[in-house]
């Protein structure tokens, strides 16, 4: 699918994965489905939910399919519990802990993670914060210097208000609250093509619970995946898996065309 044809420069492709909670799981069966037919990804950028999966997958380096497993797992008490054991006295954490599945250990491959290194061939990563302070997004992405790690940065973005407490940092004097990014920029499309990513073609997979307006142009694939009866935080094992398999029926054949598509022409070409 390259398209290096007589001189020409690839498109560079983006994936944008939104806020969602749980909801979020259909990203990996759009990751899977687009891995499947040989997109390109250069780029990922996620917010909340999409920002847990894209550092999974770009930075933590697990394969969509050890992700899916994972989802299986996976539950919204343990998000509540992992909240609780946040707030509660050092004593009581490891014990706490034992109630969290899978968080924890996934939680220390995470702080192992940084954004300089990557996997899967994907070469820029940038994640969404909300900063409590000043009510604005904060953005963060590979090759710049920042107040808080990679992991400091996936964990702020996915700190679902009143569930996870927010996460203050301070570094050089300088101090940041982060929480959830997706209150301030669920659908981070800009940021995906700002400088530092510079996407010239995004993917974006939409998996917020209300409806943002979706982006438009001939550079832009938008899918929101049909999940009616998936909540932010409750996820039977059944739900979570008709997600991902929500996420694999949004990449229909005609936005594998379109994709594809992009592969034939230079970047700064005009559709």
């Amino acid at each position: 699918m390259s398209n290096i044809k007589n001189g020409q420069s690839p498109a560079r492709i983006g994936l944008v994965l939104s806020a969602g909670g749980l909801r979020g799981a259909a990203h990996l069966g759009v990751l899977r489905r687009l891995l499947q037919a040989e997109v390109p990804i250069d780029l990922m950028v996620g917010v909340s939910a999409g920002a847990i999966i894209a550092a999974y997958y770009a930075a933590v380096g697990l394969t969509v399919d050890e992700l899916i497993r994972l989802a299986e797992d996976f539950r919204g008490r343990h998000i509540i519990m992992h909240g609780l054991t946040l707030r509660a006295a050092p004593w009581a954490q490891p014990w706490l802990r034992r109630f969290c599945g899978v968080i924890p250990e996934r939680l220390r491959q995470l702080d192992e993670a940084r954004f300089d290194r990557l996997h899967h061939g994907v070469r820029a990563l940038g994640i969404v914060c909300h900063e409590l302070r000043t009510n604005r997004p904060v953005y963060f992405v590979t090759g710049r210097r920042h107040l808080a790690t990679l992991a400091e940065a996936v964990k702020a973005s996915a700190a679902i208000p009143g569930v996870i407490p927010a996460r203050t940092i301070e570094r050089r004097g300088e101090k940041v609250c982060l929480v959830d990014g997706g209150i301030s920029d669920p659908l981070p499309v800009d940021f995906a093509r700002s400088d530092g990513l510079g996407a010239t073609h995004v993917i974006v997979s939409d998996c917020c619970s209300r409806v943002p307006e979706p982006p438009v142009g001939n550079n832009v694939v938008y899918m929101r995946p049909e999940l009616d009866d998936v909540g932010a935080l409750r996820s039977p094992r059944a739900t979570l898996l008709r997600a991902v398999a929500a996420g694999e029926a949004a990449v229909t054949p005609a936005v594998l065309r379109r994709i594809k598509s992009w592969m034939e022409k230079p970047a700064g070409a005009r559709p």
